[in-house]
């Protein structure tokens, strides 16, 4: 029987009439969804397709398909005939991308994750373009659509071993970044990819690299603090009593020791448990009430102060969010720049992004932030919170609102702290 009159002949004369696949790695149309909106959304994506699509018109589809390597569970290669013979000259770099041992280890935490795939993507997909630019074997070949020559070979293990070790590393990075910010993976989840990307890439920037060591710095000594001082207050002497616990009795008894006589009775008052001795408790875990933050955003502080206190704020927050403890946050100059309260210390990954944003400039002024915080302190969430001023000078009060503040601080009993960032 010929093909022709095969009972399956149909189905091979569809697959003849179906448009082939510009890409390499195999896949259903929904896995384009993921590459479709973080090329969307992300700037660096879409610069690096401009810059690159007039001289090598395939390389947008050789980025999918990195995308694609990094994505997948299980990324497997198409047929060549059912590809586009216009991305001929990337099959080659795919396959030498799929057998690097790097990319294994790069993907152990990039599969169905957006935001790494397509952070390793973008600098996968800028590495390649360096090494092909600088090489005219391989330049040549992606502008007529061809794999490289034979005597290309070793620069295109070369360019692929490079992009993959680059992109590993940056998605890396941006992990740690993440974990350094506190930002809670299940939170991020719920971002579309485009922000997420979006996110991640501001994160990388050396400023924001700078205040995730500090936080991370500050963050470890507070727990180390913490960890000193419950060790120190384990329990208190509250009363006397009888017993044999040598380390806890009276002076008073250890006198007997001195006379021959009352030895021989210490010893029968030790065997009965009848010496006169402290009794102890534990010493009550006091209650961890919420924290008002008020930071310094005035003129003054721009740069590194400002970098400081944006630290130490995010450092207390993170803390406030490990004791489950209700923050509050509020950013001055000479007026109320911005606010911020975060119910048992949870905030949102773009609320994190905007309190480390905020930048420096105007006057000082204490009594703006002052008078907020007794706002928040009269309300239910704030009412046995205490004050953290985060600043770099000194501000006069109005002798009215300082004496308000006195006399609030007085009846509610809360105090006030300061941290002087700088000299």
């Amino acid at each position: 029987m010929s093909d022709a009159n095969s009972p399956l002949s149909w189905v091979t004369a569809v697959m003849a009439g179906r448009p082939r696949s510009p890409q390499h790695i195999d896949g259903p149309a929904s896995d384009r969804f993921a590459w479709e909106e973080a090329a969307e959304h992300s700037t660096v994506i879409q610069r690096l397709i401009h810059d690159h699509q007039g001289q090598w018109p395939a390389f947008p589809a050789l980025l999918q398909d990195v995308f694609q390597a990094f994505y997948k569970l299980q990324p497997t290669l198409r047929e060549p005939d059912a590809v586009d013979p216009a991305s001929a000259a990337n099959r080659p770099y795919v396959e030498q991308i799929l057998q690097e041992p790097t990319t294994q280890e790069t993907r152990t935490q990039t599969p169905l994750d957006e935001l790494a795939s397509a952070v390793a993507t973008i600098v996968a997909g800028q590495k390649l373009a360096e090494q092909i630019a600088a090489h005219p074997d391989l330049d040549q070949a992606m502008q007529q659509h061809i794999p490289p020559p034979p005597t290309a070979q070793g620069a295109l293990a070369k360019a692929a071993r490079r992009a993959v070790q680059a992109a590993g590393d940056e998605a890396h990075a941006v992990q740690n970044q993440l974990m350094q910010w506190g930002l809670d993976t299940a939170a991020l989840q719920t971002m579309p990819p485009g922000e997420r990307l979006t996110m991640a890439q501001t994160l990388m920037q050396p400023r924001f690299r700078q205040m995730a060591d500090l936080i991370g710095r500050l963050r470890n000594l507070a727990r180390a603090r913490q960890g000193g001082a419950l060790r120190h207050l384990r329990d208190e002497f509250y009363r006397v009593t009888q017993g044999q616990d040598l380390s806890r009795v009276l002076p008073v008894e250890w006198a007997a020791l001195t006379d021959p006589l009352r030895q021989l009775d210490f010893g029968r008052r030790f065997l009965e448990g009848q010496l006169v001795q402290y009794d102890v408790r534990p010493i009550p875990r006091q209650g961890r009430g919420p924290v008002l933050c008020a930071i310094d955003c005035s003129g003054s502080m721009h740069g590194a102060s400002m970098e400081w206190a944006s630290a130490v704020g995010l450092a207390l927050m993170d803390t406030a969010r490990r004791q489950k403890r209700d923050f509050g946050a509020v950013f001055f100059n000479g007026d109320i720049v911005a606010e911020f309260v975060f119910p048992k210390g949870k905030a949102a990954p773009h609320d994190i992004l905007r309190f480390a944003q905020i930048g420096a400039e105007g006057g000082t002024c204490f009594e703006p932030p002052l008078r907020w915080a007794l706002q928040q302190l009269a309300t239910a969430r704030f009412k046995n919170a205490d004050i953290t001023v985060i600043t770099d000078g000194a501000s006069r009060l109005a002798p009215d609102f300082r004496t308000t503040l006195i006399t609030q601080k007085r009846a509610w009993g809360f105090r006030i702290f300061s941290i002087l960032i700088g000299g």
